[in-house]
């Protein structure tokens, strides 16, 4: 069997306990905080993935690039991206002091409304530290190809979420304790806490991590793709976040609530195909340009697939489950939900051209694509989401995600001259491919 299926069936498989414990995990903690809390955690985990997104130099996302690349020199990677890192965290916490204390009325714009200036500040900023060492570890472990490691971690970073919600919805429920909002947030540090030890213990026993004073030569390369992948992500968050910050200021906390309910929800599509994009960059990095064709549309198909089942899924039972698992406080979620899971399916071939054009080290394509996206995404909020309120914000969103899929997936043509047809219908040999132990001719070899 190719290591790259190898790879593939594992990540895909660790990926059914990931998401169903993940579900678990947001139906605790919605029924938690109720429409109101939920506003409030959605407002502050967009901010934090706003300033993580731009101020976090997208390491995670260049790492693996170079230690697929260059794997006699793990050493001085390592030590240019803790520097870079580190920076990172020192730029987010002065930028953060400065709007929240010094910019008049600036805690507005990062803090929840009607919240407490000083835990939430204290929050942002130890979370921001504690995700910058999480998706660290997580980089390293992919870029080492050490994707067995890579998803019992996954699968602990949701098993905690689901125990510790569980208990305090129980404790909610039973009547013995009432569980506030600033209890919750301090429980989601708790839990934050817990997981970069447990991963900080694995790496020191296993000896993966080792750092060299010779780290000068990786600066400038790292940057420079960093610098093309912040471009991109800037982009592609501001497209998919960006209503948060609109639908708060047209409609409130308890209508953003709702909204971001449906945003959880159609996140699980593309939970479903991260496996196949996570296990892609990789080996992109790695293997020559002339099975990238092979690769990229089998992923293509692959992805496609899963996002239609999980959307048709998903469009056709919000109606039921919704009310069901998270309460009929949370109805009004229904309709936004089922527009977004259309959405998700355009999401399924960003994923798979944006991971493929970072692997190539070509991102000035998903940066126009996502730029692209957010003009569109602040025009279209700016005219349905006064009228429609969040099923407006919705369809800006899908029509946003829809346009800059089509338009990488056309920049990827050119590049590897694929038809349209060979990434939209999944082939019976993908399957053989995917599910088979044996070794095929048509396997993949890095």
């Amino acid at each position: 069997m190719s290591q790259l299926k190898k790879d593939v069936q594992i990540t895909l498989l660790s990926r059914i306990p990931v998401m169903l414990l993940s579900f678990l995990s947001v139906v605790f903690l919605m029924r938690l905080l109720g429409p109101e809390g939920n506003g409030v955690y959605t407002f502050t985990f967009a901010v934090l993935n706003l300033f993580f997104t731009v101020i976090g130099f997208q390491l995670e996302g260049t790492l693996p690039v170079f230690l697929a690349r260059d794997k006699e020199n793990t050493p001085g990677i390592f030590s240019a991206i803790g520097l870079l890192a580190f920076l990172s965290f020192i730029a987010f916490a002065v930028t953060l002091s400065i709007i929240v204390f010094l910019v008049p009325g600036g805690e507005q714009w990062v803090i929840p409304r009607d919240q407490p200036v000083m835990f939430f500040f204290l929050f942002l900023l130890i979370a921001f530290g504690l995700r910058r060492v999480s998706t660290l570890m997580l980089s390293v472990l992919r870029g080492l190809f050490r994707f067995q490691a890579f998803n019992a971690f996954m699968i602990l970073n949701q098993s905690l979420p689901a125990v510790v919600y569980g208990v305090l919805l129980w404790l909610t429920v039973s009547g013995e304790q009432s569980i506030s909002l600033q209890q919750c947030f301090k429980a989601i540090l708790l839990i934050e806490t817990s997981l970069v030890l447990a991963g900080l213990l694995f790496f020191w026993r296993k000896k993966i991590l080792s750092f060299s004073y010779s780290y000068s030569g990786y600066l400038k390369p790292i940057s420079s793709l960093s610098f093309k992948s912040l471009l991109s992500a800037s982009g592609h968050f501001l497209n998919k976040r960006l209503d948060v910050w609109f639908v708060q200021f047209y409609k409130g906390t308890a209508m953003l609530g709702q909204y971001g309910l449906a945003t959880q929800v159609t996140n699980f599509i593309s939970d479903a195909m991260t496996p196949f994009n996570q296990v892609l960059i990789p080996y992109i990095a790695e293997a020559s340009p002339e099975s990238h064709m092979e690769i990229v549309s089998r992923t293509a198909r692959l992805n496609m697939s899963i996002a239609i089942i999980a959307a048709v899924l998903i469009i056709s039972t919000s109606w039921m489950f919704i009310p069901l698992l998270f309460g009929n406080e949370f109805k009004q979620a229904i309709p936004a939900t089922q527009i977004l899971a259309i959405g998700i399916i355009f999401v399924s071939q960003r994923l798979v051209f944006t991971g493929y054009f970072k692997a190539i080290n070509l991102m000035q394509f998903p940066m126009q694509a996502s730029w692209t996206g957010v003009v569109m995404t602040v025009g279209l909020d700016i005219v349905l989401i006064p009228e429609f309120g969040i099923i407006g914000a919705a369809w800006a969103t899908t029509i946003a995600y829809a346009t800059t899929s089509l338009y990488l997936v056309h920049m990827a043509q050119k590049k590897l001259g694929f038809g349209l047809i060979n990434i939209l219908l999944l082939k019976k040999s993908d399957l053989t491919w995917l599910l088979s132990g044996k070794l095929k001719n048509q396997d993949i070899q890095p």
